[in-house]
């Protein structure tokens, strides 16, 4: 029934000016974001809505599962690798670990020493931004077949992922990711700009900074709404006010976390720029701080040693923002990080140097790759068990 469903859901979305919301009453439905002579995409580089669910469908070594349906009516996948066998918590986190011990939250699989680390991939939280959502697909692929879709395999990766509990959300915007374009690689800033974040009525750019004076967006004074929107115009990134989240992408994101324990988030998004990472959150606990202050460093110098950025600029004491990546820590204890993939070269210092298909979506594995790697050596999250 799935594979008729979710491609006349597409089929509709695309053709049908307005739908019908039992909340909200009519939403403005939008056209796809053209490019005129986009560059042809590579045969590995899966990212549409389609490709998404028909990957997931077919997870046979893992285990994938729908956490949420979009606005739209998409479907958002999980997929599992890893023994994820125990009972709920019979606690929350903030319960747990303001207990005598938090294994009332974390279960007794944490009364063993070498219990494996559950990690969260998350990418496509913003639908404009392909490169985490191609890395994610690939590294599905690998992980059920031994190679990507390039037809490569990568040991390391393999190796790694088999010391932890690994949770891949593939894309959770798959709103955003049905009207935008596959990629945005050669093109200049203003069409970066337009795809990302849209453009009002009079043809203007809603903006980076913009599109954040508006929860939601206000979809009848725009000709375009960007990809970072799901279908209601909402920003999933920032869907994190305790009591008032807005999206069910984000709170499925939440209950994941809360569920499995997660120790790790990995927040995967693109700019226009080179590869880069965000320093920790300063709303995070000092220990998150300090443990992610280690891990920045160390991923961007992979990304300079690797020829994805020019340097490793000095941390400049934490980043400000309060986005659904802090939510992490409320959820399940677990560190959360952003990074940030190149969408086509670094406007800002080199434009000259455009990265190939393969550099845009090796910079979210050679993040993920770098802070499993590390991982082995301190845990993400210091659990203080008794």
């Amino acid at each position: 029934m799935k594979k008729i469903f979710y491609p006349l859901m597409t089929a509709l979305v695309l053709l049908t000016s307005c739908v019908t919301d039992k909340a909200d009453g009519p939403r403005k439905v939008f056209e796809p974001f053209t490019v005129e002579n986009l560059e042809p995409r590579p045969d590995f580089w899966k990212v549409r809505p389609q490709e998404i669910t028909d990957l997931c469908e077919k997870v046979k070594v893992g285990r994938s599962e729908i956490i949420a349906e979009t606005p739209l009516g998409f479907p958002v996948y999980a997929v599992f690798y890893g023994d994820f066998s125990e009972p709920a918590p019979q606690t929350n986190f903030s319960a747990g670990n303001s207990s005598a011990t938090v294994i009332s939250y974390l279960g007794d699989r944490y009364r063993d020493p070498d219990v494996k680390q559950t990690v969260l991939y998350l990418t496509g939280v913003h639908g404009s931004e392909p490169e985490g959502v191609a890395a994610a697909a690939n590294m599905i692929q690998m992980f059920e077949t031994g190679k990507d879709f390039r037809g490569q395999t990568d040991p390391e990766l393999l190796e790694l992922a088999s010391k932890y509990r690994i949770i891949i959300i593939p894309c959770l915007n798959m709103d955003g990711r049905s009207i935008c374009p596959d990629h945005l690689r050669g093109q200049p800033y203003e069409v970066f700009r337009k795809a990302c974040q849209g453009t009002w009525s009079d043809g203007s750019l809603i903006g980076w900074l913009g599109s954040k004076e508006y929860f939601p967006l206000p979809l009848d004074r725009v000709s375009f709404p960007g990809g970072y929107t799901n279908g209601n115009g909402y920003n999933i990134q920032h869907d994190c006010t305790p009591g008032d989240m807005k999206t069910e992408e984000a709170k499925a994101v939440c209950r994941l976390m809360a569920r499995w324990r997660v120790d790790l988030l990995l927040n995967v998004h693109s700019c226009e720029i080179s590869s880069t990472m965000f320093e920790p959150g300063l709303v995070d606990t000092p220990e998150h701080i300090k443990r992610g202050n280690t891990l920045y460093t160390k991923v961007l110098g992979a990304f300079k040693e690797a020829g994805l950025r020019e340097d490793v600029p000095e941390m400049e004491g934490g980043d400000e923002a309060v986005d659904l990546t802090q939510l992490a820590n409320y959820c399940s204890g677990a560190l959360g990080l952003t990074v940030e993939c190149s969408s086509s070269y670094d406007d800002i210092h080199n434009p000259k140097v455009c990265y190939t298909f393969d550099q845009l979506m090796e910079s979210a594995i050679l993040a993920f790759k770098t802070v499993m790697d590390d991982g082995l050596r301190e845990p993400f999250n210091r659990r203080n068990l008794p």
